[in-house]
């Protein structure tokens, strides 16, 4: 890194950096990597859970949700069925895919489970880096995931995750590349998870979308309530809404999710080109307390990998497909 700063003695004195393993109960082995931006920001990385984000902390308040189980150690994946949910500790971001995510499905005799493997994949290749962009220092977590088997697919998800001093922005960059010699479907999607104290009865969520529609019969009992967020209720059925999303001249989209009497909240972009499809998943129930706004390759309801029609991306031998999220914390 060439930042020379004649006040400071190492770089942790401008963004902290920190590695540690989990040691008890069922999340006893799991890394994780914990980033301080020097500023408002706080991200904690779990390199054996697809890279995915288990916390973010935004002027010390905690803006996602965590589910009752907290970490768990991959290697009580089970892919069967609904087992995925056993494994599910929620956080700030989890992964879907790349062979199959949405609800269980049984395809040319394989039987998929809930959202795919990918969030329970541990990384390899993990690097942290240092650097000076524009004069701003800067510190990149990298690592990648791999869905691989024989006679299969033969997919590789390389994820970059940045931060900046002093800015409340976090960069996500997902490479999905097939590594195998003949054309390979997947999908992918991002399930992001917001939780007390952002989300309570104040909450404003916009979402930049063309179309929305309720993804079932009991969600559409409930016309508006896609812009709602109650208090929690001791039994609240989930509901899922899903949008069209709607692309400016450069085909960027997102949205925003504030609670102003807080005074926090985040704005979140990305290409509707590559993530036209977003699904909205509230469950406020009591101690499940939860919004979901998820970014997504394909409609999840609809033909998925493996079966006829199906509208997913599809990948060339060698060919790899870029994914970018963008988070300004405000």
């Amino acid at each position: 890194m060439n930042y020379k700063n004649k006040y400071i003695g190492n770089e942790d004195q401008l963004m902290t950096v920190q590695e540690s393993v989990l040691c008890q109960g069922r999340q006893k082995g799991v890394k994780m990597i914990h980033v301080e931006n020097g500023g408002n920001l706080s991200v904690t990385i779990l390199p054996d859970r697809g890279m995915d984000i288990y916390q973010v902390r935004y002027k010390g308040k905690n803006l996602n949700y965590i589910a009752p189980s907290g970490v768990v150690a991959p290697e009580y994946y089970d892919p069967r069925g609904l087992e995925w949910l056993r494994n599910f500790y929620v956080g700030f971001m989890t992964t879907l895919g790349l062979q199959h995510f949405g609800g269980p499905r049984t395809v040319d005799g394989e039987e998929r489970g809930l959202h795919g493997k990918e969030s329970n994949a541990p990384a390899e290749d993990v690097r942290i880096t240092r650097g000076i962009e524009k004069g701003v220092p800067t510190v990149t977590v990298e690592g990648t995931m791999r869905e691989a088997k024989i006679f299969g697919e033969n997919l590789r998800l390389h994820r970059t995750i940045r931060f900046f001093y002093e800015q409340d922005r976090m960069e996500i960059t997902d490479t999905v590349e097939n590594y195998g010699f003949v054309k390979q479907p997947y999908v992918l999607g991002y399930h992001i998870n917001y939780g007390w104290p952002l989300l309570d009865e104040n909450t404003k969520v916009e979402i930049k979308s063309s179309a929305m529609k309720p993804r079932d019969e009991y969600a559409a009992k409930f016309p508006g309530s896609e812009k709602e967020v109650p208090a929690p209720a001791d039994v609240f059925p989930e509901r899922c809404y899903i949008y069209d999303m709607k692309g400016d001249k450069n085909g960027m989209t997102g949205y925003s999710i504030r609670n102003p009497k807080k005074g926090i909240g985040v704005n979140v972009g990305f290409s509707a080109k590559v993530l036209p499809k977003f699904c909205q998943w509230q469950y406020f129930t009591s101690g499940q307390y939860v919004m979901g706004l998820e970014p997504l390759c394909c409609e999840m309801d609809g033909p998925l990998v493996g079966e006829k029609k199906a509208p997913v991306p599809v990948l060339n031998p060698g060919q790899s497909r870029e994914y970018k999220l963008c988070f300004d914390f405000v």
